[in-house]
This record gives C-alpha cells, sequence and structure tokens, in this order.
C-alpha cells in the first residue's frame, strides 16, 4: 500500500491525470461548461508541466530544503564518535554493471562519508540501506574498505527500506549507554528529512548534519533557464517527493 501511495504522489501522474481529464471533459461538446472544465484542466498540467521542468522552479524548490543544514566547520566534525551514511541507490550486477555499483547520489554519499570519517577520527562508520537480492550497505561496505576505512570498524544495517526504517534499525545497532555524537551523512536534498527521523529515533544522542550532494546554484537568471528540461523535472519530482515524505512522517509516526 505504501509502495502504491509512494508512486502516486509524483508530478508526473499528477500531469498525467490532469492531461487526460482535460481531453476527456474537453471532447464532450454537447455540454459547454464541461468542455470549458476540460480545457481548464489541460492547460493546468501543461502549465505545471512547464513550470516544474524550469530551472527557476526546481532550484527553489531544491533551496527550500538545501538551506536548512550548512556544512558543519571542522571543530564541529572533530566531535563525531559515529559516521552514519545513508544509501541512495544501487545498480545490481546482472545485465551490463559486471558488479554491483552505487548510484551517483549513493556514491556521493558514501565517499563524501569516508571522507568525514577520516577527518572527524569517529570510531566507527554505520551503512544502512537494505535490497531484495544485495543490500545498499554491503556494496557501501565494499567501496570503504577500497578507500581505506578497516573492516572492524564498519556497521551495516542491511534491512531497511526507507528513511525512517534506516534510522529504527541502526538505533538498535549502534545505540550507546553515553550520549554519542552522530555524524548523518546524506544528500543535503535529504537531509531535513533524515534529520527528523534520527532525533526522533535517537532521542539522547546529538545528531550533526552533514549534507553532500548539493544540487542547488544561483546560476538561473539566464534565458535558456526556462526552456523545459527532463533533468528539472526529475529535480523538482525529488524535492517534492521530501516535502510529501516529511508530512507523511508527521502524520504517521
Amino acid at each position: 500500500m505504501m509502495e502504491l501511495f509512494e508512486s502516486l504522489a509524483t508530478p508526473v501522474i499528477w500531469i498525467l491525470a490532469l492531461l487526460v481529464l482535460g481531453l476527456i471533459l474537453a471532447g464532450r461538446l454537447p455540454k459547454k461548461k464541461r468542455y470549458r472544465l476540460g480545457r481548464y484542466a489541460f492547460l493546468l498540467g501543461l502549465c505545471l508541466l512547464f513550470l516544474l521542468s524550469s530551472k527557476p522552479v526546481s532550484e527553489l524548490l531544491i533551496y527550500s530544503l538545501e538551506r536548512e543544514y550548512p556544512l558543519p566547520s571542522d571543530e564541529v566534525l572533530s566531535t563525531i564518535d559515529v559516521v552514519v551514511i545513508l544509501g541512495g541507490g544501487v545498480n545490481l550486477r546482472g545485465g551490463y554493471p559486471i558488479c554491483s555499483e552505487l548510484s551517483g547520489p549513493a556514491y556521493s554519499r558514501l565517499v563524501n562519508g569516508v571522507r568525514v570519517f577520516k577527518q572527524s577520527g569517529a570510531e566507527t562508520l554505520a551503512l544502512s540501506g537494505g535490497g531484495l537480492e544485495e543490500s545498499e550497505a554491503e556494496v557501501m561496505k565494499a567501496l570503504a574498505m577500497e578507500l581505506g576505512v578497516p573492516e572492524n570498524r564498519i556497521i551495516v544495517e542491511t534491512r531497511s527500506q526507507n528513511t525512517m526504517e534506516n534510522g529504527a534499525k541502526l538505533a538498535k545497532l549502534i545505540s550507546s549507554t553515553t550520549t554519542q555524537n552522530i555524524g548523518l551523512v546524506t544528500s543535503a536534498l535529504h537531509m531535513p528529512r533524515s534529520v527528523r527521523v534520527f532525533r526522533k529515533q535517537f532521542p539522547d544522542d546529538i545528531i550533526i548534519p552533514v549534507p553532500v550532494n548539493h544540487l542547488y546554484s544561483t546560476n538561473w537568471g539566464e534565458l535558456r533557464s526556462y526552456i523545459p528540461s527532463s533533468r528539472r523535472l526529475e529535480e523538482s519530482t525529488n524535492a517534492i517527493h521530501e516535502w510529501i515524505g516529511m508530512v507523511w512522517y508527521a502524520i504517521r509516526y
């Protein structure tokens, strides 16, 4: 049920629904009121598609999330006891990939997270992310070890399927009787939802947000920024997904 809700909670579905509704209603010419309603629905779908595919709108949506947590200072990073890196997607081996590899966001999280781990002097690196065939956490662990992290300092959580489960299942693995400073590494777009989850799951610890994989840029005043782009539609969709996720978590949990 949750998977169906997530599939429907996306702008592409809303746009298609408006366009189809507009065509259906506008096709029934005998009733002028229904025809006008169909025309408005179709135009609304087109406007929504144009706006969410333009750079200014996508950048504003991204900024609304990424601005909340700036990068911590070196002094703050030096206080971290545990670095947690959240999974962000993996391409499993089979077909073209000869071995399982992290997606773009996941790769950025892992590489930057390992850098923070080494810089901070933290004792433990915790990797979180499940999967049906091979877990994201195991794929991240293999790369982390290649980057020089000793295996005995890595903890993997391999069963979570979403952000809420990341926090809940990690709480059982890295909980402590003393207060810990937990460095939370994930994409800047994903950070607001993640911080809310981890502060709920680790009420006695200090969560230090370490955002990576930033998308926002201020260079969007050019004319070509208003030309629709599939990349901008994807970024807008991801930002809206995060806002919907925060509202859903607030209601459900």
